[in-house]
């Protein structure tokens, strides 16, 4: 039997960051996780902005979690020795008239002026009568490769084992928990959408919300800017390729791919581009959303060694490492 502080069920984003919070802070851990290759973590976009929403806003409270997310991801990048953090503005193409001089009016505010370049993209091939901004303090995050290197990381700690967990082979004891061959002093879900099979915590809805992206290629493409058009992302991964999305379907569960998803997203880069791409790959997974956009980062109310960090959402790459904190401290004072 194997002694631990924390087992972390899921190895998204979530799980991953719980996990780099714990190790910080000295705590033994078994990260254990299904191995299932599209979830919403693995294929996420993995962008962040200053400026988001509908509204193109500029949230104080978001920027303070931005800037501890990128902190969090530079001191991972040196521990694993892998770059999977880019720095830079993203172009906002207005789609219309409206969204440009609303945008343009909101450059009064000097919160919002202050994320804000006002200069043309010039990028070749682009279709672009609406004129752009540049957002700064943005950028995105190859959050394949990350948690890729992450898990390689927990294996080569022997901190990591690939499994369906099984929530009645959970054992509960008073200063302890037992799951097959470890007793933990807690036990952290972070589990995504599957959280919907977890009978501990019943009375936290998931809202499930299906995405899609598509990977595209084009010999001659040499656009190195990442781009974004009303809820469509277009981010250039080398030479040839681009990963584009996405797709919002709101409480939708199906987890089978549809193509005519993935037509769609192309269909919006067509619309951007002149340049003639081909589709080379296409994935879809179920994003765990809630109700009012509130993450789940609780105790459970009788099993004090018991948590939960879902419900991360669209922005789950920047609010993962600050609620992970929040966990994470609630277990070393516990």
């Amino acid at each position: 039997m194997k002694r631990i502080n924390s087992l972390i069920i899921g190895q998204g984003i979530a799980g991953t960051m719980v996990a780099y919070q714990l190790q910080q802070r000295g705590l033994s851990i078994m990260v254990i996780d299904s191995g299932k290759i599209n979830t919403a973590s693995r294929i996420a976009a993995g962008m962040f902005s200053s400026i988001s929403g509908k509204r193109k806003t500029f949230d104080v409270e978001m920027f303070t979690k931005q800037k501890f997310a990128i902190g969090n991801f530079r001191m991972i990048e040196k521990l694993l020795g892998v770059k999977f953090l880019r720095e830079e503005n993203i172009i906002q193409l207005f789609h219309s008239e409206k969204e440009k001089t609303e945008t343009l009016e909101r450059m009064k505010d000097e919160n919002f002026s202050a994320q804000i370049e006002l200069k043309n993209s010039h990028i070749k091939n682009i279709k672009d009568e609406h004129g752009s901004i540049a957002i700064k303090n943005s950028g995105w995050i190859d959050c394949e490769l990350m948690l890729k290197a992450y898990r390689n990381y927990l294996i080569e700690n022997n901190s990591f084992s690939i499994d369906n967990f099984k929530y009645d082979e959970l054992e509960i004891k008073e200063d302890f928990l037992r799951y097959k061959d470890f007793e933990a002093t807690n036990i952290i879900f972070c589990e995504g959408y599957q959280k919907r099979k977890n009978p501990f915590f019943e009375n936290e809805h998931i809202i499930p919300c299906k995405g899609d992206v598509i990977t595209l290629k084009h010999a001659n493409h040499r656009n190195k800017k990442i781009l974004k058009r009303s809820n469509y992302f277009l981010i250039p991964t080398n030479e040839e390729t681009v990963k584009a999305g996405s797709t919002y379907l709101w409480s939708n569960d199906d987890e089978q791919l549809n193509e005519s998803h993935g037509i769609e997203i192309k269909n919006k880069v067509d619309e951007i581009f002149s340049d003639e791409f081909e589709i080379i790959n296409h994935q879809t997974a179920i994003r765990p959303t809630t109700k009012n956009r509130e993450v789940i980062a609780k105790q459970h109310s009788l099993y004090k060694n018991m948590f939960m960090l879902n419900g991360l959402g669209t922005k789950g790459i920047i609010q993962a490492p600050f609620y992970a904190n929040y966990i994470t401290e609630m277990i070393k004072i516990k």
